[in-house]
């Protein structure tokens, strides 16, 4: 059996008649999937060196949407960034050797085409399996949450939550929107409280985890609300308590807790709860192979 093998020349269509037998051209069409796959999940180029003393720690500096460029992290903060969730709020890493959270490293990475966060992270898997001769294994347990739930049986949300517009700051977004752990605008901890915009419900439970108020709650929170959508969110609370000479505090403050804060603002509640806690446990890595 032939098949005709068309190609395109000076806009016109001309085609070429090959002898190609089917299970040749199967077996051609099969090898180029898997060198696909294989490179889809891989950086086209990759650098990992000894990053400097003075540079910004565990960030992920903007860049091209093909590349991926980390000033200085180390090898635990780099598991954080590519296997965990969101924030990594839910996620802990555990083992591995004595350097592996002391040894800062500066990545650049190029990928083959324009990628999302999330696949950027994938490719960083990969580095880190390569480079660091990285082994892990996950391991889930059950620990106490707070699970944040809709509070009214209407499911009517509070006055300081509203479906998200698509736009960040006023500007409309553009790309794939692939990570639903992840807000598409810029959010977090701002006077007089927090902000989320382009955020899930997860985004919103990984925030409330967060130091700044996870130290008032005792635990993580995770989202148990059902809720699908992206939203702009605002929560006014003082996470940090006023200082006790400020000339602004009234006599006789007592702020709000958190947990009324988040029912009347977002018309969601706090309740105890149990949880999956995520345990990331390296199994072994060596320091990074030469570039």
């Amino acid at each position: 059996m032939t098949y005709l093998l068309g190609h395109w020349q000076d806009g016109r269509e001309t085609l070429r008649l090959s002898a190609m037998s089917l299970p040749r051209l199967r077996l051609l069409l099969c090898f180029a999937a898997v060198v696909f796959a294989q490179s889809a999940g891989k950086f086209e180029v990759a650098t990992v060196k000894a990053a400097a003393p003075d540079a910004v720690r565990n960030r992920v500096m903007p860049s091209s949407p093909d590349r991926l460029s980390i000033p200085s992290m180390s090898l635990v903060w780099l598991i954080y960034t590519a296997y965990a969730e969101g924030m990594g709020t839910s996620f802990n890493v555990r083992g591995g050797p004595d350097w592996a959270n002391k040894t800062a490293y500066k990545i650049e990475a190029k990928a083959p085409q324009a990628s999302t966060p999330r696949h950027l992270r994938i490719m960083l898997r990969a580095l880190l399996e390569e480079r660091f001769a990285l082994k892990i294994r996950t391991e889930d347990r059950l620990g106490d949450i707070y699970a944040l739930v809709v509070d009214r049986k209407d499911g009517k949300l509070g006055p300081n939550v509203e479906p998200w517009d698509g736009a960040c700051g006023g500007r409309k977004t553009s790309g794939e929107d692939d990570d639903p752990f992840v807000p598409r605008c810029s959010s977090g901890f701002r006077p007089p409280g927090l902000f989320l915009e382009g955020a899930t419900m997860y985004s919103a439970a990984d925030l409330l985890s967060l130091p700044q108020s996870r130290v008032l709650l005792g635990t993580i929170v995770q989202d148990q609300t059902g809720l699908k959508g992206r939203y702009k969110m605002r929560l006014d609370f003082q996470f940090s308590p006023p200082r006790p000479l400020d000339p602004g505090t009234p006599g006789g403050f007592v702020p709000p807790s958190l947990f009324d804060a988040v029912r009347e603002q977002w018309g969601l509640r706090l309740e105890k709860a149990k949880g999956p806690l995520h345990v990331i446990v390296v199994e072994s890595a060596t320091r990074p192979t030469g570039n």
